[in-house]
């Protein structure tokens, strides 16, 4: 077939275009990062300032009330400590990622820099998807309590640590969708590059 008026064909050239891996993926993956960053660290000083004292009627002896005062901190349970260290271990994973963003493609070396980001991005969804569902179920435990198994629930006596707890929650939650979206789009960069690679052909 003869080529069209205007068009001026590459002589002695065979290459089969590729996909661009630079484009709209490259412009979204800084904004979605720093937002998950936010999210995360918002999530992990909400939960680690988490921290509520009331004086409560404990007993009665006779007619006089026993008293207590009582703190409930993040550190009394096991999946709060839990939750605090997965969303810091992400907002970590999130600034290095960003530094990477904008320096690493001076060191990287045939999209070793994209695969390294793309397993370090599905590592950081299992650890933050850990740390908000153990927390949501002992939030859900606080809230209502267990009466087989005679938990008493605590939102109603230390109602802010409750909510404070949600708040850090949401954010959570938050961070990890975006966390999931910056996953799914480095997959696809991934797969371009390799699209790319094994798809050019030189002359």
């Amino acid at each position: 077939m003869a080529p069209e008026v205007g068009e001026k064909p590459e002589v002695g050239s065979n290459k089969v275009p590729v996909k661009d891996t630079k484009g709209w993926a490259i412009r979204l993956l800084p904004l979605l990062r720093l937002l998950a960053f936010f999210a995360t660290v918002s999530a992990m000083i909400v939960m680690a300032l988490n921290k509520q004292t009331k004086t409560l009627v404990v007993a009665t002896i006779g007619s006089t009330p026993v008293k207590a005062t009582l703190t409930a901190r993040f550190q009394h349970t096991p999946a709060f400590v839990f939750f605090v260290v997965a969303n810091g271990m992400a907002s970590l994973h999130n600034l290095l990622m960003l530094m990477l963003e904008f320096t690493g493609h001076k060191f990287d070396f045939k999209g070793v820099r994209f695969l390294m980001m793309a397993i370090l991005d599905m590592m950081t969804v299992g650890v933050v998807s850990g740390g908000a569902s153990a927390a949501l179920f002992m939030g859900e435990l606080a809230r209502n309590g267990n009466s087989h198994a005679r938990w008493n629930k605590i939102c109603d006596k230390f109602d802010t640590f409750c909510e404070h707890g949600n708040g850090a929650l949401i954010a959570s939650f938050l961070a990890l969708l975006l966390l999931t979206i910056i996953t799914t789009i480095s997959i696809i960069k991934l797969q371009n590059l390799h699209y790319s690679i094994n798809h050019s052909v030189l002359p």
